[in-house]
């Protein structure tokens, strides 16, 4: 025994030791002295530096450096052991700026600290935020005994910054006290305080001007109690409490108070509601050791007057003619519904939960919908003339709580919300059905008529405080929804639901009819994180042309039929999805990708096949013809939309690739005369071509370049003038190195065309085509084999009206008639027709015999008039058979060499 108390009278000298080394002797102090630097400047959030630290078993000398800024100063003797203390402190404060704040002038206050734990005395003098400071206080049994205390202007915008709070409040304070011997009197005074318009923006709330505040309060203290008179009146409100009586030894607070608004339409610019009226809540309270023990008020505004009490744990409410839309303004919001509210509440032992009863009663009365109001809280439209009533009637009975509450409206209906709820064990069931009788009264809100009825039903429940199942069934618009969940997934099924109607329900256009289906399975249901399955089908849907038409701004087809399905399986709120739509335009055989639900991100693949190119012609305003195969990609973020689109298109490759407005793509080897007839320019040309192709779909405008490779003009009414003028078939010349080059703008492209063969060369310059209205205006200038040919086309793509002319082939014509043009054209002379006739003979006759066209044998009777004649014409032609090619040929060349004469 006397070895091991030997032992342990040598660990404890040890220990002893080990602590007086670190705690007081330089060494320790050079330890600790790191550790407090980091633990001061964590808390703090400050950057704490100790300049010098000397702590021994009897004295001490710290000094520490706060950001460069504040220094303080404290030394001096202490007695652990007798619990005294004799101290000096200095604090000097040189700037303040990482509190943002300049000082005008340093600030500092130095003093004393002299006396034991519970009896002690502490005196300052100095200069602190503005204010020349003066203070000396005698502490005993940690209650005030002598206090002198001199400080008046102090700043409160330095005050607030060094709390690291914005400056919502300018001004000065004065605090005066002088309490001897346990009895005296304090005041707290300012008359120019003002809370600032620039700061109030940190709460979202906007005001015209600064708000000017004053403050009084007149402080007794005797008998260790204090007792004060307090008022804060400003131009919205005044607060003020007749006697506040607070007991330090039995930390009890028992205190009036009032509340006046004279103006509640001086509240606007808080609650960004019209208001009007007065409101005066009046009332005291009683608070021992932070706990309420009674509260008393009376609420007089807002068209009546709520009376309440709280006192030994029990709660008596009386609410008396209330008006509802008073307190959605008073509470900031719009004040969509009307109404008058009367209530009665009593509710016994609020402090044991186990054991509460009672019983309370609130019916809201002459109730109706503000549909402008209700636009701007919820941004729908609303049926007029909604009235509505409110019933709720609560019982509470050993912890308990039995609530029937229901709503009446000529709108919706709310039989019964029957709930338990258990307070201590905070279990909740519920259950509940809606209905609306006629749907046709939702037309405000849905812009369509609709037929029939709403009926849902189903029940909640809650374990524990937390949600845990919940089952609802809805039987409308031709189907039924049923949803089940239990708080962390989500079963439901979508049948036979009418997809017009679905759309008109949620108040939107509706852009299709259909009978849609839906299967989901979610076995999670917090939005950052869903997982689950998806099946979605619609069938016999048709599309509705109207509000498309609409949307895309063209006159989208009627009656366009369509049938899709889709499934996805969602992981980590990301859907990888499948689909398949079948349309009259188009058939959409994959469209494949992922979603992501959080951030809005698509990316999908697709294949698409259109039958019939013609039935796009609402888009393209123009007759198409042929089919179109097109796969590709579509990428989509909240900023950005890319996409491709690729095909073997015209016996060549399409690519092309969308960047939100712009449009790039490229074509190599495609016959031109493919694309000609596609677009329903006819096949005037037959070639290999390579396009590019630049446009700004905003803009509208763009760029294109074709470089085309061999190939040749097909017939045309230009190539059978051209070739019959110069006797060459210029179908025949093979064109290479050529180009078409141009700009869009509008909806009108100019162009430029360079094209070369052997033996003919073929121009335009600012030729134009206006895709709207399909009008062309294009010279055409020509050389073939040294004969210059220019010929202008104009009228429309449909029907173009062609021009040509030859100043080589004028000449010729005017040199031949010069030497006569009926030995020429083998034209007897000497006959009594007139110029123009013998021209249009001789024409004839020359084309005859180059054309190899026998001639017809001249009438025998000649028609004594122009009418007799017409009426032979007329009959002739009746029996006439179709012209032969060389007969229209004969025609057109005609026609041009009339022309020139």
């Amino acid at each position: 025994m006397k070895k091991f108390l030997l032992v342990m009278g040598i660990l404890l000298l040890i220990i002893v030791v080990g602590v007086y080394t670190v705690a007081f002797t330089g060494f320790g102090n050079n330890l600790l002295k790191p550790t407090i630097e980091k633990i001061a400047s964590q808390k703090s959030g400050q950057d704490i530096k100790l300049s010098k630290f000397d702590l021994n078993f009897g004295s001490l000398d710290v000094i520490a450096d706060v950001n460069s800024e504040i220094k303080a100063h404290i030394s001096g003797d202490y007695s652990l052991f007798a619990q005294s203390f004799d101290l000096t402190y200095k604090v000097d404060i040189t700037d303040l700026k990482s509190f943002k704040i300049d000082l005008e002038e340093p600030m500092g206050l130095a003093g004393q600290i002299r006396g034991k734990t519970k009896d002690f005395s502490v005196n300052g003098v100095g200069n602190m935020l503005d204010s020349n400071v003066r203070f000396l206080a005698d502490i005993k049994d940690f209650k005030p005994y002598n206090v002198n205390l001199d400080a008046k202007g102090l700043n409160t915008t330095k005050a607030l910054a060094l709390a690291k709070q914005r400056p919502y409040i300018t001004g000065e304070i004065d605090a005066l006290a002088n309490i001897k011997n346990g009895v005296g009197e304090a005041n707290i005074t300012s008359s120019n305080l003002v809370v600032s318009k620039d700061a109030a923006k940190d709460f979202n709330i906007t005001i015209p001007n600064d708000i000017p505040l004053k403050v009084k309060s007149d402080i007794t203290y005797q008998n260790d109690t204090v007792k004060a008179t307090s008022a804060i009146n400003s131009d919205l409100l005044n607060l003020s409490t007749k006697e506040s009586i607070y007991n330090l030894e039995s930390k009890t607070l028992t205190t009036d108070f009032s509340v006046n608004i004279a103006d509640l339409g001086k509240l606007e610019p808080f609650t960004k509601q019209k208001l009007s009226g007065s409101l005066d809540v009046n009332g005291a309270t009683k608070v021992v050791e932070n706990k309420p023990k009674f509260l008393d008020f009376t609420l007089s505004g807002l068209g009546g007057e709520i009376i309440a009490s709280l006192k030994d744990s029990t709660l008596n409410a009386d609410i008396k003619d209330i008006k509802l839309e008073g307190i959605l303004g008073l509470i900031g919001q719009p004040k969509a519904l009307n109404g008058v509210i009367n209530g009665t509440a009593v509710v016994e032992n609020l402090d044991d939960t186990s054991d509460i009863k009672g019983g309370a009663k609130l019916i809201i009365s002459e109730g109706s919908v503000s549909p402008k109001e209700l636009k701007k809280l919820a941004n729908i439209d609303f049926p007029a003339g909604t009235k509505f009533s409110i019933n709720s009637d609560t019982n509470i009975e050993n912890g308990v709580v039995k609530s029937l509450s229901s709503l009446n409206s000529n709108l919706l209906n709310v039989p019964n919300v029957d709930a338990t709820y258990d307070i201590a064990g905070k279990n909740l069931d519920a259950k509940f059905s809606a209905v609306i009788i006629d749907l046709s009264k939702l037309k405000e809100f849905t812009k369509k008529t609709l037929n029939g009825n709403l009926k849902a039903s189903g029940d909640a429940k809650m374990s524990a405080g937390k949600f845990s199942s919940l089952n609802v069934s809805i039987d409308t618009l031709g189907g039924n929804i049923k949803a089940s969940s239990n708080g962390s997934n989500l079963d439901a099924t979508v049948s036979s639901l009418d997809v017009g109607d679905m759309f008109a329900l949620i108040g939107q256009e509706a852009l299709a009819s259909g009978k849609a289906q839906a299967k989901i399975n979610l076995t999670t249901i917090d939005p950052k994180n869903l997982n689950g399955t998806v099946d979605l089908s619609i069938n016999s849907g048709v599309f509705n042309d109207k509000a498309l038409s609409k949307m895309i701004k063209k006159d989208f087809p009627k009656g366009v039929k369509f049938d899709m399905s889709a499934n996805a399986k969602i992981s980590n709120s990301v859907a990888n999805f499948s689909s398949l739509v079948n349309t009259d335009l188009a058939n959409i055989k994959k469209f494949d990708g992922s979603y992501n639900i959080n951030n809005g991100t698509l990316n999908a693949d697709y294949i698409a096949d259109i039958d019939n190119l013609r039935k796009f012609k609402f888009i393209a305003g123009r007759n198409l013809n042929g089919t179109m195969s097109l796969n590709g990609s579509i990428k989509k973020d909240p900023a950005n939309l890319v996409a491709t689109a690729n095909s073997d298109l015209f016996s060549g490759k399409l690519a092309a690739t969308i960047n939100n407005e712009n449009v790039i793509a490229t074509f190599d080897k495609f016959q031109i005369s493919e694309l000609t007839y596609m677009l329903d320019y006819g096949k005037f040309y037959e070639g290999v071509g390579d396009l590019k192709f630049n446009y700004n779909t905003i803009k509208q405008a763009g760029d294109f370049n074709v470089d085309i490779n061999q190939g040749h003009l097909t017939r045309s009414k230009l190539t059978d003038a051209v070739s019959l003028v110069t006797q060459r078939d210029i179908t025949k010349q093979i064109f290479n190195d050529s180009y078409v080059k141009g700009v869009i703008n509008q909806g009108i492209t100019t162009f430029d065309a360079m094209m070369k063969a052997p033996k003919m060369d073929l121009n335009v310059s600012n030729g134009t085509v206006n895709s709207k209205t399909s009008a062309v205006d294009i010279l055409v200038n020509m050389n073939v084999e040294k004969t210059d040919i220019s010929a202008t086309i104009k009228g429309t793509t449909k029907d173009p009206k062609v021009n040509v002319s030859s100043k080589y082939l004028e000449q010729k014509l005017d040199k031949a008639i010069g030497k006569g043009l009926d030995k020429i054209m083998g034209v007897e002379g000497g006959s009594n027709e007139s110029s123009s006739q013998k021209i249009d003979k001789a024409i004839d006759k020359g084309l005859n015999k180059l054309l190899g066209i026998e001639e017809k044998e001249p009438t025998k009777e000649t028609p004594a008039s122009g009418e007799s004649a017409e009426n032979d014409a007329s009959s002739n032609n009746s029996k006439e058979e179709p012209k032969s090619d060389k007969d229209l040929i004969k025609d057109s060349a005609k026609e041009l060499l009339k022309g020139l004469f």
